[in-house]
């Protein structure tokens, strides 16, 4: 038996036929005992290969540079290579596998901020149009006069951030409708018949006796940015590990477990925008979509097509979360009466 570059070997006798004796002889392969520090969820941070699943910025496509995958833990025995495996999780947040007990909640680094309800965004020449949920929009412009330039996008599914550095700053950050759905029943205390896969992992983490602290959207590489979620464990605070998440998966699960969310003031500097002209918006006619919206966030007493049209799809995207196909497909019926109706009107 060949461990850890040391042969051993083991003579087996059997008893042959007129009681002679047959010696055998050959390698052993033994299973290495699995000694494990963490909880079995906790997977290796050697089993798991990590990365960001880009999340756009303002019209950019996402990129999917390295989806997260788990490798199994089963032990595949190789008579080349055999040796003990201990089982434990370090975070691989900034390389430098720092656990989540040495972070500080009050880092300088960092601001507070808070969820809108936004539903979608898009931008241009004039700057960006953040849709809300009740139907109004927002006209905003770069916070940072050497911002970046603004290239011209359609209408996306967006989460967008107040930050709270007194300055109204917005972070939009483009993500897919389904988290943009999910997030905005949980803001509403929308219940859902079937859980989430949001409400899955925290009762997941409640089982391995952790609790959220913390999220984080840390850094932007190229145009995706990265979040961080904390966990510690309850009772020893000490005891914290860290994932690396998508922005907007992050985002949901600190809604659900009411912790804070920050950014990174560098974030907030170079990427924010602020709102302009609140109380009367006026978009020129050259926009993508070749519709003009005068004063859209000023109540009239006339019903907002707008709004209503959210309400369709949200109730249709529910509905197909909670495997209600033929509500969903009632709503999606409505939809594409109310968008062929639109097409009449236009």
């Amino acid at each position: 038996m060949r461990w850890g570059g040391r042969t051993a070997s083991r003579r087996r006798t059997a008893a042959g036929r007129g009681g002679s004796l047959m010696a055998m002889e050959g390698p052993i392969l033994c299973r290495p005992v699995m000694q494990a520090k963490l909880p079995a969820a906790l997977i290796s941070n050697s089993l798991i290969k990590s990365g960001q699943l880009g999340t756009a910025f303002l019209g950019v496509v996402s990129k999917y540079r390295n989806i997260t995958r788990l490798i199994s833990p089963t032990f595949q025995p190789s008579a080349k290579n055999l040796g003990p495996i201990c089982s434990s999780f370090s975070s691989s947040s900034d390389g430098n596998g720092y656990m989540a007990g040495n972070f500080n909640e009050n880092d300088e680094d960092y601001v507070d901020s808070s969820v809108l309800e936004a539903v979608e965004v898009r931008s241009g020449s004039e700057g960006y149009i953040i849709k809300m949920r009740d139907g109004k929009n927002l006209r905003c412009v770069h916070n940072n006069s050497q911002g970046r330039h603004i290239p011209e996008s359609a209408p996306q599914p967006a989460i967008v951030l107040r930050i709270e550095d007194g300055n109204e700053t917005l972070l939009p950050i483009i993500v897919l409708e389904m988290p943009s759905v999910l997030l905005m029943a949980a803001i509403r205390n929308v219940h859902i018949a079937r859980p989430t896969i949001y409400q899955v992992v925290k009762e997941l983490i409640d089982k391995m006796g952790y609790e959220v602290k913390l999220v984080r959207i840390n850094k932007r590489i190229q145009e995706a940015y990265c979040a961080v979620l904390y966990l510690a464990k309850i009772g020893d605070q000490a005891d914290g590990i860290t994932f690396d998440l998508r922005p907007s998966d992050a985002i949901n699960i600190a809604v659900r477990c009411k912790v804070p969310i920050q950014v990174h003031r560098s974030l907030a500097y170079s990427d924010g925008i602020r709102s302009v002209e609140p109380a009367k918006m006026m978009v020129a006619a050259g926009l993508s979509d070749g519709l003009l919206f005068t004063e859209l966030d000023r109540p009239d007493g006339q019903p907002c097509i707008e709004a209503q049209e959210f309400s369709l799809v949200r109730n249709m995207l529910v509905a197909v979360v909670e495997e209600r196909y033929k509500d969903a497909a009632t709503w999606k019926d409505k939809l594409m009466k109310l968008r062929s109706k639109r097409k009449n009107w236009a």
